[in-house]
């Protein structure tokens, strides 16, 4: 009997001991990551579930987005999530596999603009576009704005750049697709959804990743344990449903 107690004792220290409280900063980007989403989120979702098939439990901290890296970057965090690379983060962070890739396609009313097609930038020429203030694309798409900045309607939210698709003042507006159908779901009335649309070409398409203080002591662990929980959410079907979960609106339910 002393035995088996022991053995126990053992058995849990030792579970204890790897077990670890991930703590994450991250931001308001509904529906992949958000306070007030189910799960906080599609991402926050994947990344609590990866870590636990590792045995680890995780706490958000919802942060102004330049806050939360910042923070990350000086230690105050294991993680932040999530944010596509650049060479400036690479400075500073370990990027995670692959957790979601962030599609940007323009948005337009049908009944507006019901025959809008586009190839290159050029193609935009005849159109007046939303922006969402803050937000980079792609080069060519930043060049272009720059030189035609009389056909841009620069504004400080995406509903907003909705709003005035919808009163035409505006005729398209690029946002990740995701978000821009979680927010004609939440934000408008239930015939609005149906009246838009977006084309399927994407403007952009990034991987999105979790990053890791390079400063932190035992980055690389967590990094280790993130990846290979990712890994095992994506083999056996999990990862595929969550992202079914995602497209149908699950996560703002």
């Amino acid at each position: 009997m002393k035995k088996f107690l022991a053995s126990l004792f053992l058995l849990f220290f030792s579970l204890s001991a790897h077990s670890q409280m991930i703590r994450i900063a991250t931001g308001e980007y509904a529906p992949l990551c958000s306070s007030s989403a189910k799960h906080y989120g599609f991402v926050s979702h994947v990344i609590a579930e990866a870590f636990a098939r590792e045995g680890h439990s995780v706490e958000f901290d919802f942060l102004p987005w330049k806050r939360a890296l910042h923070q990350t970057a000086n230690g105050e965090y294991d993680a932040t999530s999530w944010w596509v690379y650049s060479e400036e983060r690479a400075v500073n962070f370990l990027f995670s596999d692959t957790v979601v890739t962030n599609s940007v396609h323009f948005f337009y009313v049908k009944a507006h603009n019901y025959d809008f097609d586009w190839e290159q930038v050029s193609d935009l020429d005849t159109y007046r576009i939303g922006f969402t203030r803050g937000y980079f694309y792609t080069q060519a798409f930043t060049d272009y704005k720059e030189k035609n900045p009389d056909r841009f309607d620069v504004v400080n939210t995406d509903e907003q750049s909705f709003k005035r698709l919808m009163l035409k003042r505006i005729d398209l507006f690029p946002v990740n697709v995701v978000v821009g159908l979680e927010l004609l779901r939440t934000k408008f009335g239930p015939n609005v959804i149906h009246q838009v649309a977006y084309h399927p070409r994407p403007l952009s398409s990034k991987d999105g990743f979790i990053l890791f203080p390079k400063n932190k002591a035992g980055t690389e662990q967590i990094q280790k344990a993130f990846n290979n929980g990712l890994a095992k959410l994506k083999a056996d079907g999990t990862y595929d449903q969550m992202l079914e979960n995602l497209l149908s609106g699950y996560y703002s339910k």
